[in-house]
């Protein structure tokens, strides 16, 4: 007896096509431009993000963030390395995909902006005895508010690239803050002040801190300073993004 053609497709082949189905149905399309993307592109097509201003390289864009924490908290207080992938412009075609990567769901988004990252400091040569990463939590309330930590979603797509473990639990934020957004330079650097502590157990040497945007470093210095003030001996940073003065 003759087998039906369902029964002549390997399984294989059926996930395959139903991988196409899927596809037809469901397109893979540009956060920004709506164009589907290739197989080879996840979130942004190549051509959008062409758009986006990425640093010249990575000693750049470390003097410019050390820059910007001098100028909020003074020489004194210091950091181990820093490493920016891009320049954060308000109005910008990253600003949008960043804004859809945090709030509209799209946190496929941000293990691929990681991963980029993670790439931008390999390229560096050298990232020394970093032992993990550590994403800068969100308050309980606000993660349940989202579903998802975009900077835990970011330091997974690093720790991929970088072949670390990521340690999501280790900083947790004790206080709810409002949002950054908005606020001016000084509500900035006041509204995470004392907001982290390190979770009880293993005290790492050297810690990478991530975060998706740094904007005058009030987060990450609350962060970071949380981690020192718990036993951690040095503290780098790394960013998708770095605001520059327009």
């Amino acid at each position: 007896m003759a087998q039906p053609p369902c029964a002549l497709v390997k399984p294989e082949q059926e996930v395959i096509v139903l991988e196409e189905l899927l596809h037809l149905l469901f397109p893979n399309v540009c956060v920004l431009c709506r164009k589907l993307l290739l197989p080879s592109e996840e979130g942004c097509c190549s051509s959008c993000m062409t758009d986006f201003d990425p640093f010249n390289n990575s000693l750049e864009a470390e003097q410019v963030l050390r820059n910007v924490i001098t100028s909020r908290f003074g020489a004194a207080f210091q950091f181990e390395r820093g490493w920016c992938r891009y320049q954060f412009h308000k109005k910008s075609p990253l600003q949008k995909a960043l804004y859809a990567m945090k709030y509209e769901g799209l946190f496929t988004l941000g293990t691929m902006f990681g991963r980029q990252l993670g790439e931008w400091i390999l390229a560096d040569g050298d990232i020394g005895d970093i032992e993990c990463i550590v994403p800068v939590p969100l308050h309980h309330l606000k993660k349940i508010e989202r579903s998802y930590n975009q900077s835990e979603k970011i330091a997974e797509g690093v720790g991929k690239s970088l072949h670390k473990p990521v340690m999501s639990q280790l900083l947790v934020r004790k206080r709810y803050t409002v949002s950054q957004t908005g606020l001016s330079a000084a509500e900035r650097k006041k509204n995470p002040e004392g907001a982290f502590q390190l979770a009880k157990g293993f005290t790492p040497h050297h810690v990478l801190l991530v975060d998706d945007i740094v904007t005058t470093g009030s987060t990450l210095a609350a962060a970071a300073s949380a981690l020192l003030q718990a036993g951690v001996e040095r503290v780098s940073f790394a960013a998708v993004a770095l605001a520059v003065k327009e």
